[in-house]
């Protein structure tokens, strides 16, 4: 009877996770294919922040942004966050943690994901220490990795990652 339930447990959560990693790809499809999307991808190789666009991603836990991750002129992968059309931020991905080491940053924090479903760089208001934190005095804005999965409980969880530094900044545990 135990191991029935443990069974049943076990696979709700991997049919959980495999609902929200369908969801979260279609919705990297569609934000691809946006219009706005694509014209702030065409502004920002016209510009030289990135010569190959690899992929974008949306990110809405402090200002809401397009995050695109590509390769430059000299071969370095970098971040570029876009607001409102307009180039924010660039980040090169050698200057701190890649998703992997973020991921095991917060396993060593005691905050495992079983399954991560999507792992995006992002951006905090400036001089704001984390998502959801008003802006402070400070001009700099905070980058962080923002890891989205699934616990052990099988509930879903932001887990916020400084992307330098690999402290876990905050957590949220979406109630069911």
């Amino acid at each position: 009877m135990k191991r029935s339930v443990v069974v049943i447990l076990a696979l709700g959560i991997v049919a959980a996770g495999a609902i929200g990693s369908g969801l979260w790809y279609a919705e990297q499809q569609s934000l691809a294919a946006k219009p706005d999307v694509q014209a702030a991808g065409d502004m920002l190789v016209k510009r030289e922040f990135l010569s190959r666009i690899d992929r974008v991603d949306y990110y809405s836990a402090g200002p809401v942004l397009y995050v695109y991750t590509g390769v430059d002129d000299g071969g370095r992968v970098a971040y570029v966050w876009v607001q409102g059309g307009q180039p924010v931020m660039k980040q090169y991905a050698s200057d701190g943690l890649s998703a992997a080491q973020a991921i095991k940053a917060a396993a060593a924090a005691g905050l495992p994901l079983v399954q991560v479903i999507h792992a995006v760089p992002g951006l905090t208001e400036p001089g704001a220490s984390g998502p959801g934190d008003p802006p402070g005095s400070g001009l700099q804005r905070r980058v962080l990795w923002e890891l989205f999965g699934l616990t052990r409980q099988g509930a879903y969880e932001y887990v916020y990652v400084d992307f330098h530094t690999g402290a876990v900044v905050r957590t949220y545990l979406l109630e069911s």
